[in-house]
């Protein structure tokens, strides 16, 4: 069997747009690029030198593989839609399983790359952990294949492990994104600039480099520094959304640090 040497990408966000990209770089061809939304697709397309599929029946039969980059939502529907695929079908869901995929299709798989994507934002893919997943083992192989194409990193998971990384994940990235909102937020009440913060952050991030999270904790609820917490809860009366994250984490955290 030979390697995938042709993708057709269903899909045209954040995901879709930088796995074309990154796929067009290693020489991977694209055939096609189809979106539920039509201009999505032709600004994809146009962007990547490819054709704008405007309909699901439309795509090409003869690629190597198809990669569904569409939200977890809408993904039953759009296979459903699809006409009958001999190629190697693939999502890039961290919380579905094969069994999404219609048994009419035989040889389907997982290709899920583990990052934060913006479609704006350049990522080293080289750095991306890709999580895979095949019953096929000449599929798996394959797929293995066109991961190393774009990273080191390439990790064989089910789906239940695949689900607990993406849950962890969510955790990790887009609830301390949230934090950083909120940061920002109590900066802009009082008219001073998020950018005082950076070099925290950075140094936060930095620090799990060589430290555990547990071991690179600091602040006043590790400390149990109540009179500082206290005073952090007065201020953040008049706001009871940020009073209660601050205090149900503070509390967390000084469990934590009491066993």
């Amino acid at each position: 069997m030979r390697a995938i040497q042709t993708v057709v990408i269903v899909g045209s966000g954040n995901v879709a747009s930088h796995l074309a990209f990154a796929f067009k770089e290693v020489g991977i061809q694209l055939l096609g690029i189809y979106s539920r939304h039509y201009e999505n697709a032709q600004e994809l397309a146009a962007k990547t030198g490819v054709k704008a599929i405007r309909n699901l029946q439309e795509i090409p039969l003869d690629a190597d593989a198809y990669l569904y980059a569409v939200n977890d939502v809408v993904l039953p529907e759009v296979l459903k839609n699809s006409p009958d695929i001999e190629g190697l079908m693939m999502h890039t869901s961290g919380t579905v399983g094969l069994d999404v995929f219609p048994d009419r299709f035989k040889r389907t798989a997982v290709f899920y790359p583990l990052q934060t994507f913006t479609k704006d934002k350049e990522v080293d893919f080289s750095a991306i952990p890709i999580l895979i997943e095949s019953k096929n083992k000449a599929d798996l192989k394959l797929i293995d294949a066109l991961g190393r194409n774009l990273s080191t990193s390439i990790r064989i998971t089910n789906s239940e492990q695949r689900k607990q990384i993406h849950l962890a994940a969510v955790f990790a990235c887009n609830f301390s994104n949230y934090m950083f909102y909120i940061a920002q937020d109590l900066l802009q009440e009082k008219g001073l600039d998020f950018n005082l913060l950076k070099p925290l952050i950075n140094e936060t991030v930095d620090k799990i480099n060589t430290l555990s999270p547990a071991e690179s904790q600091t602040g006043p609820a590790k400390r149990k520094d109540f009179a500082t917490l206290n005073k952090h809860l007065e201020m953040l009366k008049h706001n009871p959304v940020y009073l209660n994250i601050y205090h149900s984490i503070s509390e967390q955290i000084q469990k934590i640090n009491s066993k």
